[in-house]
Protein backbone atom coordinates (compact mmCIF):
# COMPACT_ATOMS: atom_id res chain seq x y z
CA UNK A 1 0.00 0.00 0.00
CA UNK A 2 2.71 2.42 -1.11
CA UNK A 3 -0.22 5.08 -1.23
CA UNK A 4 -0.11 5.26 2.35
CA UNK A 5 3.54 6.99 2.42
CA UNK A 6 2.07 9.77 0.45
CA UNK A 7 -0.13 10.90 3.66
CA UNK A 8 2.70 12.95 5.15
CA UNK A 9 3.32 15.20 1.96
CA UNK A 10 -0.70 15.96 1.96
CA UNK A 11 -2.57 18.84 3.76
CA UNK A 12 -6.14 18.56 4.12
CA UNK A 13 -8.94 21.05 4.84
CA UNK A 14 -11.71 20.36 6.92
CA UNK A 15 -14.36 22.81 7.60
CA UNK A 16 -17.10 22.00 9.46
CA UNK A 17 -18.86 21.69 13.41
CA UNK A 18 -16.10 20.88 15.78
CA UNK A 19 -17.58 19.10 18.91
CA UNK A 20 -16.69 17.72 22.28
CA UNK A 21 -17.34 14.45 23.11
CA UNK A 22 -17.01 14.22 26.78
CA UNK A 23 -17.87 10.61 28.66
CA UNK A 24 -18.87 9.81 32.03
CA UNK A 25 -17.81 6.80 33.04
CA UNK A 26 -18.62 4.43 36.14
CA UNK A 27 -20.83 1.88 37.20
CA UNK A 28 -24.37 1.81 38.31
CA UNK A 29 -25.29 -0.66 41.33
CA UNK A 30 -28.46 0.86 42.61
CA UNK A 31 -31.70 2.57 41.81
CA UNK A 32 -32.57 6.25 42.63
CA UNK A 33 -35.35 6.64 45.46
CA UNK A 34 -36.46 9.96 43.86
CA UNK A 35 -37.18 7.68 40.59
CA UNK A 36 -36.75 4.37 39.04
CA UNK A 37 -33.59 5.65 37.34
CA UNK A 38 -30.13 4.64 37.95
CA UNK A 39 -27.49 5.91 39.99
CA UNK A 40 -24.15 6.20 38.24
CA UNK A 41 -20.86 6.41 40.60
CA UNK A 42 -18.42 8.20 38.14
CA UNK A 43 -15.14 7.05 38.20
CA UNK A 44 -13.52 8.83 35.22
CA UNK A 45 -14.29 11.53 32.20
CA UNK A 46 -12.76 11.50 29.06
CA UNK A 47 -12.75 14.58 26.61
CA UNK A 48 -11.74 13.79 22.99
CA UNK A 49 -12.43 15.32 19.61
CA UNK A 50 -16.33 14.96 17.95
CA UNK A 51 -18.12 15.66 14.81
CA UNK A 52 -15.63 17.68 12.07
CA UNK A 53 -13.24 17.65 15.08
CA UNK A 54 -13.43 14.05 14.93
CA UNK A 55 -12.52 13.83 11.21
CA UNK A 56 -9.24 16.23 11.54
CA UNK A 57 -8.11 13.92 14.43
CA UNK A 58 -8.46 10.72 12.04
CA UNK A 59 -6.51 12.81 9.53
CA UNK A 60 -3.26 13.73 11.48
CA UNK A 61 -3.58 9.97 13.22
CA UNK A 62 -2.55 8.82 9.49
CA UNK A 63 -0.04 11.42 9.39
CA UNK A 64 -0.72 14.47 7.13
CA UNK A 65 -1.14 17.96 8.14
CA UNK A 66 -4.93 19.16 8.87
CA UNK A 67 -6.46 23.03 9.07
CA UNK A 68 -9.40 22.40 10.87
CA UNK A 69 -11.77 25.88 10.52
CA UNK A 70 -14.76 25.63 12.87
CA UNK A 71 -16.02 27.78 15.51
CA UNK A 72 -17.00 27.17 19.46
CA UNK A 73 -17.44 29.29 22.50
CA UNK A 74 -15.52 30.89 24.72
CA UNK A 75 -16.55 28.89 27.65
CA UNK A 76 -15.30 26.11 29.48
CA UNK A 77 -16.27 23.29 27.00
CA UNK A 78 -14.43 25.06 24.18
CA UNK A 79 -11.29 24.82 26.47
CA UNK A 80 -11.62 21.46 26.73
CA UNK A 81 -12.18 20.68 23.12
CA UNK A 82 -8.70 22.73 21.91
CA UNK A 83 -6.64 21.14 24.76
CA UNK A 84 -8.18 17.51 23.25
CA UNK A 85 -7.61 18.28 19.76
CA UNK A 86 -4.08 19.82 20.64
CA UNK A 87 -3.16 16.65 22.51
CA UNK A 88 -3.75 14.93 19.30
CA UNK A 89 -1.55 17.05 17.48
CA UNK A 90 -4.36 18.97 15.90
CA UNK A 91 -3.42 22.88 15.69
CA UNK A 92 -6.59 24.90 17.04
CA UNK A 93 -5.35 28.14 15.01
CA UNK A 94 -8.04 28.22 12.66
CA UNK A 95 -11.13 27.79 15.12
CA UNK A 96 -12.42 30.96 15.76
CA UNK A 97 -13.97 31.66 19.29
CA UNK A 98 -17.72 33.64 19.01
CA UNK A 99 -18.65 34.65 22.99
CA UNK A 100 -22.10 34.89 21.30
CA UNK A 101 -22.21 30.86 20.81
CA UNK A 102 -21.68 27.78 23.52
CA UNK A 103 -19.40 25.30 22.45
CA UNK A 104 -21.18 22.06 21.01
CA UNK A 105 -20.56 18.80 23.54
CA UNK A 106 -22.32 15.43 23.53
CA UNK A 107 -21.80 14.04 27.07
CA UNK A 108 -22.28 10.44 27.02
CA UNK A 109 -22.84 8.43 30.56
CA UNK A 110 -21.71 5.06 30.77
CA UNK A 111 -22.57 2.14 33.31
CA UNK A 112 -19.36 -0.39 32.29
CA UNK A 113 -19.88 -0.57 28.27
CA UNK A 114 -22.99 0.41 28.30
CA UNK A 115 -24.69 3.84 27.29
CA UNK A 116 -26.69 5.15 29.60
CA UNK A 117 -27.96 8.29 28.70
CA UNK A 118 -26.55 10.95 26.12
CA UNK A 119 -27.48 14.65 26.26
CA UNK A 120 -26.51 17.76 24.07
CA UNK A 121 -25.76 21.15 24.15
CA UNK A 122 -24.49 24.13 22.01
CA UNK A 123 -25.32 26.89 19.76
CA UNK A 124 -26.80 25.30 16.88
CA UNK A 125 -28.17 29.05 14.71
CA UNK A 126 -26.45 30.54 12.08
CA UNK A 127 -23.39 32.43 12.48
CA UNK A 128 -22.80 36.03 12.66
CA UNK A 129 -21.89 37.97 9.71
CA UNK A 130 -18.22 38.75 11.63
CA UNK A 131 -17.27 35.47 11.89
CA UNK A 132 -18.70 34.31 9.09
CA UNK A 133 -16.78 36.69 7.23
CA UNK A 134 -13.85 35.69 9.05
CA UNK A 135 -14.16 31.74 7.98
CA UNK A 136 -14.45 32.84 4.07
CA UNK A 137 -11.26 34.83 4.51
CA UNK A 138 -9.48 31.34 6.45
CA UNK A 139 -10.98 29.47 3.03
CA UNK A 140 -9.21 31.84 1.12
CA UNK A 141 -5.92 31.55 1.88
CA UNK A 142 -6.07 27.89 3.09
CA UNK A 143 -8.18 25.99 0.34
CA UNK A 144 -5.51 27.31 -2.77
CA UNK A 145 -3.01 25.48 -0.71
CA UNK A 146 -4.38 22.62 -0.08
CA UNK A 147 -4.42 19.21 -1.28
CA UNK A 148 -7.79 18.19 0.12
CA UNK A 149 -10.66 19.44 1.75
CA UNK A 150 -13.65 17.47 3.63
CA UNK A 151 -16.97 19.16 4.51
CA UNK A 152 -17.84 18.09 7.63
CA UNK A 153 -21.33 19.56 7.89
CA UNK A 154 -24.10 18.09 11.30
CA UNK A 155 -26.28 21.19 10.21
CA UNK A 156 -25.65 23.28 13.37
CA UNK A 157 -24.93 26.57 11.72
CA UNK A 158 -21.49 26.37 10.26
CA UNK A 159 -22.08 26.01 6.84
CA UNK A 160 -23.94 29.05 6.01
CA UNK A 161 -24.90 29.85 1.78
CA UNK A 162 -22.20 32.24 1.87
CA UNK A 163 -19.80 29.69 3.17
CA UNK A 164 -21.21 27.08 0.65
CA UNK A 165 -20.83 29.58 -2.25
CA UNK A 166 -16.86 30.36 -1.31
CA UNK A 167 -16.06 27.00 -1.12
CA UNK A 168 -17.76 26.56 -5.09
CA UNK A 169 -15.66 29.08 -5.79
CA UNK A 170 -12.73 28.05 -5.10
CA UNK A 171 -13.31 24.68 -6.09
CA UNK A 172 -13.76 25.93 -9.84
CA UNK A 173 -10.40 28.01 -9.47
CA UNK A 174 -8.40 25.49 -7.08
CA UNK A 175 -9.63 22.45 -7.98
CA UNK A 176 -8.91 20.01 -5.08
CA UNK A 177 -10.22 16.39 -3.73
CA UNK A 178 -13.71 17.09 -2.00
CA UNK A 179 -15.40 15.07 -0.32
CA UNK A 180 -19.29 16.49 1.23
CA UNK A 181 -20.47 14.28 4.92
CA UNK A 182 -23.15 16.11 5.26
CA UNK A 183 -27.09 15.42 6.87
CA UNK A 184 -27.75 17.75 3.31
CA UNK A 185 -26.48 16.74 0.67
CA UNK A 186 -28.03 18.22 -2.22
CA UNK A 187 -26.73 21.95 -0.71
CA UNK A 188 -23.52 20.87 -2.48
CA UNK A 189 -24.77 19.81 -5.85
CA UNK A 190 -23.30 22.81 -7.04
CA UNK A 191 -19.66 22.31 -5.62
CA UNK A 192 -19.64 19.10 -7.73
CA UNK A 193 -17.71 17.43 -4.99
CA UNK A 194 -14.81 14.74 -5.64
CA UNK A 195 -17.01 12.33 -3.45
CA UNK A 196 -19.67 12.66 -1.10
CA UNK A 197 -20.53 10.20 2.17
CA UNK A 198 -23.84 9.46 3.16
CA UNK A 199 -24.81 7.04 5.28
CA UNK A 200 -28.26 4.75 4.75
CA UNK A 201 -30.64 7.41 6.33
CA UNK A 202 -29.03 10.49 4.67
CA UNK A 203 -29.43 8.50 1.60
CA UNK A 204 -32.96 8.09 2.12
CA UNK A 205 -33.93 11.64 3.09
CA UNK A 206 -31.54 12.70 -0.31
CA UNK A 207 -34.33 10.30 -2.35
CA UNK A 208 -37.38 11.69 -0.10
CA UNK A 209 -37.58 8.39 1.01
CA UNK A 210 -38.59 7.28 4.96
CA UNK A 211 -38.42 3.58 4.42
CA UNK A 212 -37.84 0.66 1.70
CA UNK A 213 -39.51 -2.08 3.64
CA UNK A 214 -38.05 -5.58 3.43
CA UNK A 215 -35.92 -4.71 0.02
CA UNK A 216 -32.15 -5.08 0.61
CA UNK A 217 -30.45 -2.24 1.53
CA UNK A 218 -27.30 -2.42 -0.68
CA UNK A 219 -29.52 -3.62 -3.60
CA UNK A 220 -32.03 -0.44 -3.28
CA UNK A 221 -29.00 2.13 -3.16
CA UNK A 222 -27.56 0.49 -6.54
CA UNK A 223 -31.04 0.98 -7.94
CA UNK A 224 -30.85 4.51 -6.75
CA UNK A 225 -27.32 4.86 -8.37
CA UNK A 226 -27.80 7.74 -10.85
CA UNK A 227 -30.29 9.69 -8.68
CA UNK A 228 -27.70 9.79 -6.07
CA UNK A 229 -25.15 11.04 -8.08
CA UNK A 230 -27.49 13.68 -9.86
CA UNK A 231 -28.53 14.73 -6.86
CA UNK A 232 -25.29 15.20 -5.32
CA UNK A 233 -23.53 16.28 -8.17
CA UNK A 234 -20.53 14.22 -6.99
CA UNK A 235 -18.60 12.26 -9.41
CA UNK A 236 -18.35 8.74 -6.36
CA UNK A 237 -20.51 8.16 -3.82
CA UNK A 238 -19.86 6.24 -0.79
CA UNK A 239 -22.49 5.22 1.15
CA UNK A 240 -21.79 3.66 4.45
CA UNK A 241 -24.92 0.65 5.61
CA UNK A 242 -22.96 0.05 9.01
CA UNK A 243 -23.30 -3.86 9.57
CA UNK A 244 -24.31 -4.02 5.90
CA UNK A 245 -21.00 -2.28 4.94
CA UNK A 246 -20.88 0.26 2.20
CA UNK A 247 -21.52 0.82 -1.97
CA UNK A 248 -19.08 2.90 -3.60
CA UNK A 249 -21.07 4.14 -6.88
CA UNK A 250 -19.45 5.65 -9.67
CA UNK A 251 -20.87 7.68 -12.82
CA UNK A 252 -20.78 4.71 -16.28
CA UNK A 253 -18.98 2.35 -13.88
CA UNK A 254 -20.18 -1.00 -11.95
CA UNK A 255 -20.80 -0.05 -8.23
CA UNK A 256 -18.40 -1.82 -5.76
CA UNK A 257 -19.27 -3.84 -2.76
CA UNK A 258 -18.01 -3.31 0.16
CA UNK A 259 -18.63 -6.21 3.50
CA UNK A 260 -18.63 -5.34 7.12
CA UNK A 261 -17.20 -7.64 9.90
CA UNK A 262 -19.97 -7.25 12.52
CA UNK A 263 -18.62 -5.62 15.80
CA UNK A 264 -20.27 -6.41 19.58
CA UNK A 265 -18.84 -2.90 20.56
CA UNK A 266 -21.78 -0.32 21.98
CA UNK A 267 -19.44 2.43 22.63
CA UNK A 268 -18.24 3.00 18.85
CA UNK A 269 -18.58 6.50 17.68
CA UNK A 270 -17.71 8.27 14.94
CA UNK A 271 -16.55 5.25 12.28
CA UNK A 272 -17.77 6.90 9.45
CA UNK A 273 -15.36 9.81 10.22
CA UNK A 274 -12.26 7.65 9.88
CA UNK A 275 -14.06 6.56 6.87
CA UNK A 276 -14.54 10.07 4.91
CA UNK A 277 -10.49 10.91 6.47
CA UNK A 278 -8.85 7.98 4.99
CA UNK A 279 -10.73 7.80 1.50
CA UNK A 280 -10.44 11.22 1.32
CA UNK A 281 -6.38 10.82 1.82
CA UNK A 282 -6.57 7.99 -0.48
CA UNK A 283 -8.40 9.73 -3.31
CA UNK A 284 -5.91 12.96 -2.59
CA UNK A 285 -2.72 10.53 -2.89
CA UNK A 286 -4.11 9.38 -6.65
CA UNK A 287 -4.95 5.85 -5.41
CA UNK A 288 -7.78 4.27 -7.65
CA UNK A 289 -11.46 4.28 -6.37
CA UNK A 290 -11.86 0.72 -4.84
CA UNK A 291 -8.35 1.10 -3.31
CA UNK A 292 -9.65 4.14 -1.77
CA UNK A 293 -12.66 2.53 -0.61
CA UNK A 294 -11.31 -0.49 0.59
CA UNK A 295 -8.40 1.64 2.83
CA UNK A 296 -11.79 3.91 4.36
CA UNK A 297 -13.32 0.11 4.99
CA UNK A 298 -10.32 -0.95 6.74
CA UNK A 299 -9.77 2.15 8.61
CA UNK A 300 -13.43 1.96 10.17
CA UNK A 301 -13.34 -1.72 10.64
CA UNK A 302 -9.94 -0.93 12.93
CA UNK A 303 -11.83 1.64 14.86
CA UNK A 304 -15.10 0.04 15.45
CA UNK A 305 -13.41 -2.55 17.30
CA UNK A 306 -12.16 0.40 20.00
CA UNK A 307 -14.43 2.54 23.00
CA UNK A 308 -16.24 5.31 22.16
CA UNK A 309 -14.79 8.05 19.41
CA UNK A 310 -11.67 6.25 18.33
CA UNK A 311 -8.85 6.80 15.51
CA UNK A 312 -6.76 5.07 13.38
CA UNK A 313 -3.31 5.07 12.54
CA UNK A 314 -0.64 4.24 9.80
CA UNK A 315 0.56 1.31 11.70
CA UNK A 316 -2.61 -0.51 12.66
CA UNK A 317 -3.27 -0.13 8.89
CA UNK A 318 -0.25 -2.10 7.96
CA UNK A 319 -1.18 -4.81 10.89
CA UNK A 320 -4.52 -5.11 9.50
CA UNK A 321 -3.72 -5.88 6.23
CA UNK A 322 -1.20 -8.35 7.17
CA UNK A 323 -3.30 -10.16 9.43
CA UNK A 324 -5.93 -10.75 6.33
CA UNK A 325 -3.01 -11.70 4.19
CA UNK A 326 -2.31 -14.63 6.58
CA UNK A 327 -5.85 -15.63 7.14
Amino acid sequence: MFFLDRFPDLNVVVIGEAMLDRYLEGSATRLCQEAPVPVVTLSNCQNVPGGAANTAVNLRSLGCQVSLISVIGDDWEGTLLRQALLKQGVSTDQIWVDSGRSTLTKQRVMDGANLLMRFDQGSTETLSLDIEQQIIDQLNDRIPQSDAVIISDYGYGILTPRIIQTIAHLQSQFPRTLVVDSKNLAAYRGIKPTAVKPNYHQALKLLGETDIGDQNRADWIVAQSDWILNLTGATIAAVTLDRDGAVILQRERSPYRLYANPSCQSRTIGAGDTFTAMLTLALAAQAPVTIAADLAAAAAAIVVHKDGTSTCTIAELHSFFAANLKA
